[in-house]
C-alpha cells in the first residue's frame, strides 16, 4: 500500500470531488497449485483443453479488491470523517500509475507494474478519499535492466520496445475484446481462452515470489485453470450464469468465452472438435459463425 496526491493525477477528482488523496493498493494472487487436476471442474469431457490466465483461477479479484477497499474505507471513515471513492479496475484510474506514483511498484518492460517480494502477480486497487494524507515517494527504480525475455517471449510481438505495449496484438486484450479477433492472430492466441500470462512467467522478478496469502484466490473457480473446450464453446446463457458468474472473466459475457474456445479448439487440430465446430456454423451470433468455419479449416474440416 501507498499514498500518492490526488493532484498528480486528475481523473480523482472527477471521481470523487475535493479528493486530496490517492490509497495506492497491491493484492497477489499467485499461488502453486499442488496438483494438476485440481481447479479443473469438467475432468470426464473428452478434447482439448484450453488456458486461463492465473488472475482468474480464483474468485473474482473485483469482488475482493472491492471488499478489502471498503472495510479500508470503513476505517478512514471514522478515523477522519472523510469521503473516500474505491475502484477496483472499474472507475476512472489509471491503476499503474496510481501503483507507481505512490511507491507500491515499478513499470517493468512489458508495462505490468512490479511490486518487491510479489513481482507482477498482483492485481491493483485504489481509494480515492478527501482526506489529506502524506504522499509516499513515487517509484523510480528499474530492475529490468538489459533483460528482454518478456519482449521476446510474447507470442504476437506486442510488446514493441521496453515499456511500450500495443494493446491490439496483446494476447490478453484480444481474449477480452469484443467482436472478431484478427485473423492474422488467432493461431497465436493458442488454447488460451482468458488472458494470457506468458510475458510473466518469464520474468525473472517472478521467480521468487511470494505466495498469496489471499484465500479466496486459492479457493478455485470455475472453469479452471485449464478447462475442456467443448463445454465452453457449448455453453448456454444460464450455464453461464451458473457457473461463471464468480469468475473475472465473466465481465467478456458469453459470446465472448465461447469465441476464445472455439479459436482454441481450433488451434488444437483436435477432429473431436469438429462436431462442436459444425453446430456452431448455425448459431445465430455472426462472431460464433465466422470463427467456427475459421477453427473448422485449421483442422481440415
Amino acid at each position: 500500500m501507498g499514498i500518492a496526491s490526488a493532484s498528480q493525477l486528475g481523473e480523482a477528482a472527477v471521481a470523487l470531488p475535493g479528493a486530496r488523496s490517492i490509497v495506492a493498493v497491491a493484492l497477489s494472487y499467485f499461488y502453486r497449485p499442488t496438483c494438476v487436476d485440481c481447479g479443473d471442474f469438467t475432468p470426464e469431457s473428452p478434447g482439448p483443453r484450453g488456458r486461463v490466465s492465473r488472475f482468474a483461477w480464483g474468485l473474482d479479484y473485483h469482488i475482493v479488491m472491492e471488499r478489502k477497499l471498503r472495510t479500508l474505507a470503513s476505517w478512514l471513515k471514522e478515523e477522519t470523517n472523510c469521503d473516500s471513492l474505491a475502484c477496483a479496475d472499474t472507475g476512472p484510474m489509471r491503476d499503474r500509475a496510481a501503483a507507481q506514483l505512490s511507491g507500491i511498484g515499478w513499470y517493468g518492460k512489458n508495462c505490468m507494474i512490479i511490486v518487491p517480494s510479489y513481482g507482477s502477480w498482483v492485481v491493483l486497487g485504489e481509494l480515492i478519499t478527501t482526506a489529506d494524507l502524506t504522499p509516499d515517494a513515487p517509484t523510480t527504480i528499474d530492475r529490468c535492466g538489459s533483460c528482454e525475455l518478456c519482449m521476446k517471449a510474447c507470442p504476437t510481438g506486442a510488446i514493441v520496445k521496453p515499456f511500450m505495449l500495443d494493446a491490439n496484438r496483446c494476447i490478453s486484450h484480444l481474449t477480452q475484446m469484443k467482436g472478431s479477433a484478427p485473423v492474422e492472430l488467432r493461431r497465436m492466441i493458442g488454447d488460451r481462452v482468458y488472458g494470457c500470462d506468458v510475458c510473466q512467467d518469464v520474468c525473472p522478478q517472478n521467480r521468487n515470489a511470494l505466495p498469496t496469502m489471499e484465500n479466496d484466490f486459492i479457493c478455485a473457480v470455475p472453469p479452471g485453470r485449464r478447462p475442456a473446450l467443448i463445454p465452453l464453446a457449448r455453453m448456454t446463457q444460464e450455464e453461464f450464469k451458473r457457473d461463471i458468474s464468480t469468475n473475472t472473466m465473466a465481465w467478456i459475457r458469453r459470446t465472448r468465452l465461447r469465441r476464445n474456445a472455439i479459436v482454441a479448439l481450433g488451434n488444437s487440430g483436435s477432429a473431436l472438435a469438429a462436431p462442436v465446430l459444425t453446430e456452431c456454423l448455425a448459431d445465430k451470433d455472426s462472431v460464433i459463425r465466422e470463427h467456427a468455419e475459421w477453427a473448422l479449416a485449421q483442422i481440415g474440416i
